[in-house]
């Protein structure tokens, strides 16, 4: 009898490994929240981002995660221990942060638009520095105060150390606008690579129109040499269209980063069909992320359903680590 391994046990066989989280907030962190504009709506007020937090709020112990708060002194106690902490009980080795700069467009009530500011200094400075090993981030980039100062913003992500930037074309406008192709050649000139996220935002000021994946096709036709990586992979607006991107340019590769799989398209975590199809196509070019600490409450579940699939060991190391690794060129500690 052959003591080769069927498709079973090789799929089975358990090889030990610490999960990167390709993408997680900061600046929700209840310390200096005021100061850092539009964080502090994550928790007060009454609006669909703030009850999307409500379960988090439950899973930190508060007794009444459904009353409406409206002082920062209300919020939870986040801190950058807190996510040490569920990454730990998790096995996520380390979480790729997401800085942000934007502006929405004006709306009624707002004729400045809503602003949403993550400072790259200061995740560094609390983040990455405080806890080595740990994190790593992106900078936040947009056009709308001119072309010059969106490539001061590129040049500030590069200066803190981080390996990219992030467009969020909510706050931001569309990604393929003109104003901000010399960013995206001083990305180049720099070596980072862009995040852009695509699909649908529930805060305030934003519009869906700007978040579609089609958009993202033109930045990757213009700049075929650019590293780019496709945020939440269109959902709700057109994932097909972010799946096709993926496939379509050698540049671009996606995450399956899902607000919250209990609350959206069950497929992107638990369908196994969408898992392989994957696997399949571009096994090499897809990253696990969360959106911690939206899904704060389910955050050790969802690892522990896809680690649970029945899909080759090889992609599930690809997948919840490896690829992002290299993305990145990240060197564990």
């Amino acid at each position: 009898m052959s003591e080769e391994k069927g498709t079973i046990e090789k799929m089975l066989v358990v090889k030990p490994f610490k999960v990167f989280d390709s993408h997680g907030h900061p600046g929700l962190e209840k310390k200096g929240i005021a100061d850092r504009p539009g964080c502090l709506d994550f928790w007060c007020g009454d609006s669909v981002v703030s009850r999307s937090m409500m379960g988090a709020r439950a899973f930190m112990g508060d007794p009444n995660p459904f009353k409406v708060i409206t002082k920062p002194e209300e919020c939870p106690e986040m801190s950058p221990e807190v996510f040490i902490q569920y990454m730990d009980m998790a096995g996520v080795e380390a979480m790729c942060l997401q800085c942000i700069h934007g502006v929405t467009d004006p709306y009624p009530g707002n004729p400045k638009g809503w602003k949403w500011y993550v400072p790259n200094e200061y995740v560094k400075k609390d983040f990455i520095d405080a806890f080595p090993g740990r994190f790593t981030a992106v900078g936040g980039v947009h056009p709308r105060y001119g072309k010059q100062a969106a490539v001061e913003m590129v040049i500030s992500a590069k200066e803190c150390g981080f390996p990219g930037i992030k467009v969020h074309p909510p706050t931001s406008g569309y990604p393929n606008n003109p104003d901000l192709y010399p960013a995206y050649e001083k990305c180049q000139e720099l070596g980072l690579h862009v995040q852009i996220h695509t699909g649908v935002e529930e805060l305030p000021g934003t519009r869906a129109k700007y978040q579609h994946p089609v958009y993202v096709d033109d930045v990757a036709m213009d700049f075929p040499k650019l590293k780019i990586l496709q945020l939440h992979c269109g959902v709700f607006n057109n994932p097909m269209m972010g799946l096709w991107n993926v496939m379509k340019h050698d540049n671009l590769y996606t995450d399956i980063t899902i607000p919250h799989p209990t609350l959206m398209q069950f497929k992107y975590y638990w369908d196994l069909d969408h898992m392989r199809f994957l696997e399949f196509f571009m096994p090499d070019k897809v990253f696990y992320g969360t959106d911690f600490p939206l899904t704060l409450p389910v955050y050790r579940a969802m690892v522990d359903n896809i680690m649970n699939l029945p899909l080759s060991m090889d992609f599930k190391h690809k997948l919840m680590g490896n690829n992002f690794r290299k993305f990145i060129n990240w060197k564990s500690k």
